[in-house]
């Protein structure tokens, strides 16, 4: 039997199960989330820019962890990756920050941010990867 336990939310299962994809992957105790993105349960990205789009990645994170059976209080590292936006990295950054503050409050975790040109599409500002300790 495999140690290895996939989980996927059930809005987003229509757009990964066809490529063998997974929101999040749990081996033993360690659970590691793909990246998340500002997309909703209706599969838009939501509109409002960065912080926008920081707080809906939140919500994301916080309902996958919760689908495998943990909590926001599990989390132990968060890495950021950031399109520039015009503005400067820390004002991106402190958007951010102030979005995870908002959705996970008191969480305090090993964070990462890395500023990309690009990801999948040029209406994605932030993907957020997680990893937690169930």
């Amino acid at each position: 039997m495999s140690k290895v336990k996939h989980f996927t939310r059930a809005s987003m299962q229509p757009l990964l199960e066809p490529y063998g994809l997974a929101e999040a992957v749990r081996h033993g105790d360690t659970l590691t989330l793909s990246g998340q993105t500002g997309m909703n349960t209706s599969h838009q990205i939501v509109e409002g820019g960065l912080k926008a789009q920081a707080l809906q990645a939140f919500r994301n994170i916080r309902e996958i962890v919760e689908l495998a059976g943990g909590s926001i209080d599990d989390i132990v590292h968060l890495t950021w990756y950031l399109v520039p936006s015009g503005r400067s990295f820390m004002e991106d950054a402190l958007d951010v920050t102030m979005a995870r503050s908002e959705i996970l409050p008191c969480v305090v975790a090993g964070s990462t941010a890395v500023r990309v040109k690009e990801l999948l599409t040029p209406d994605i500002l932030i993907e957020i990867q997680t990893v937690a300790a169930l």
